[in-house]
C-alpha cells in the first residue's frame, strides 16, 4: 500500500507516525503547495493531509487513489462531491482534540479575564521593581464565580469547556442549533447580552459565518471577553478588530483565522500587540497527546477501510 502524507509540517515535527508507517510504503512531505498536489499524490492509494486542499483536479489525475485521511476533525478542504463521484473514501478523526482545545480555551479566557498577561508584563518590564510598592491591583480583575460564560457550539469541546467553567462557579449559557435539555440554551442575541465570557466552538457554515459581527457586538457588555477556537470566519474579523480598537469589548483571544497564517493586511495585524489581545497560531488542537491519538486513529481508519469496514467516513 502506497501512503503519502502531504503536509507533515503542520502536524508537528515530533508527531509519531509509526502506526501509519507500519501499514505500507509511506512518503512524507513537510508541505505541499497548491500547484504540487497533483504531482505529489501521484499513484498513491492513500493520502493523509491536514490543511492541503484536494479539489476535482486531484481526483481526475490520481487513478490509484482510494482513501483520503484528514489529520483533523474538519474536512472542508476536501471536495466531497468529487470524492463521491470518483469513488474515493474520505475519513476524519472526530473528538481527538477535545482535551487539548479545552485546555487552550480555558487558558486563554482566564489569562484575559484575570489580566494575567498585563500583570506579567508589569513585572517583566521592570516597572514592578521600580515602583517601590509591594503589589499592584490595576487593571482591575474579577472572580469568575457568579459571572456568565456563554458557549456557542455545544459539541464535545463546548461541553468540556462548560464543565470547567461551572467548576469555577460560573453560570453557563449556551447557543446550539438543536437545544440540549441538559444545558441552559438561549438564542444568540441573549447569549451576547448576558455573557461575561463568550467562547466559540461551532462549525463554520452559512448559519455561523460572521455570527459575531458589529450588530451582535453592540449587544455585549463592554467588558466581555471573546475567545474563538472554532473557525476564523465565525467572527467578522474586521468588526471585532474595530471593537478592540475603540474599547467596545474587553478582550479577544483567537487561535483561528479566515486565512492562515493571516497576512500583513489582516484586521488583526493592527491589534496583535494590544494588551487585551491574545492571538495564537492555530495550535490549540495540537497537544502531543492529541496528535498521537490522531495518527493512531488515522491508522485505524486505513485498516478499517481495507478490511471493508465503515469507520469515520464523511463521504457517505
Amino acid at each position: 500500500m502506497k501512503i503519502t502524507i502531504l503536509d507533515k509540517g503542520t502536524m508537528g515535527d515530533d508527531t509519531p507516525f509509526d502506526d501509519i508507517k507500519a501499514l505500507g510504503e509511506v512518503t512524507l512531505y513537510d508541505y505541499t503547495e497548491p500547484d504540487e498536489v497533483v504531482r505529489k499524490v501521484g499513484d498513491s492509494e492513500v493520502i493523509v493531509l491536514n490543511k492541503v486542499k484536494i479539489g476535482r483536479d486531484v481526483f481526475e489525475s490520481a487513478k490509484n487513489l482510494k482513501l483520503i485521511c484528514v489529520f483533523a476533525t474538519g474536512f472542508d478542504n476536501i471536495d466531497l462531491s468529487a470524492a463521491r463521484e470518483y469513488g474515493v473514501a474520505v475519513c476524519n478523526v472526530p473528538g481527538y482534540s477535545t482535551d487539548s482545545v479545552t485546555l487552550y480555551t480555558i487558558s486563554t479566557a482566564l489569562a484575559l479575564y484575570s489580566k494575567l498577561t498585563q500583570y506579567n508584563e508589569f513585572v517583566r518590564s521592570g516597572e514592578y521593581t521600580d515602583s517601590g510598592c509591594a503589589n499592584r491591583l490595576t487593571p482591575v480583575f474579577h472572580e469568575l464565580k457568579g459571572k456568565t460564560w456563554g458557549i456557542i457550539g455545544l459539541g464535545n469541546i463546548g461541553k468540556a469547556v462548560a464543565k470547567v467553567a461551572e467548576a469555577f462557579g460560573a453560570r453557563v449559557i449556551a447557543n446550539k442549533r438543536t437545544p440540549d435539555p441538559n444545558y441552559n440554551c438561549v438564542d444568540i442575541d441573549t447569549l451576547c447580552k448576558e455573557s461575561d465570557i463568550i467562547s466559540i466552538h461551532c462549525p463554520l457554515n452559512e448559519q455561523t459565518r460572521s455570527i459575531i459581527n458589529k450588530d451582535r457586538i453592540s449587544l455585549m457588555k463592554e467588558s466581555v471577553i471573546i475567545v474563538n477556537e472554532a473557525r476564523g470566519a465565525v467572527l467578522d474579523e474586521g468588526d471585532v478588530a474595530d471593537a478592540i480598537k475603540i474599547g467596545r469589548i474587553g478582550g479577544l483571544g483567537c487561535d483561528v483565522y479566515s486565512h492562515e497564517p493571516f497576512s500583513k493586511n489582516h484586521p488583526y495585524e493592527k491589534i496583535k500587540n494590544y494588551a487585551n489581545v491574545i492571538l495564537t497560531p492555530h495550535c490549540a488542537w495540537g497537544a502531543f497527546e492529541a496528535r498521537e491519538r490522531c495518527q493512531k486513529t488515522i491508522a485505524s481508519n486505513i485498516s478499517a477501510f481495507y478490511d471493508g469496514k465503515i469507520q469515520n467516513r464523511v463521504d457517505l
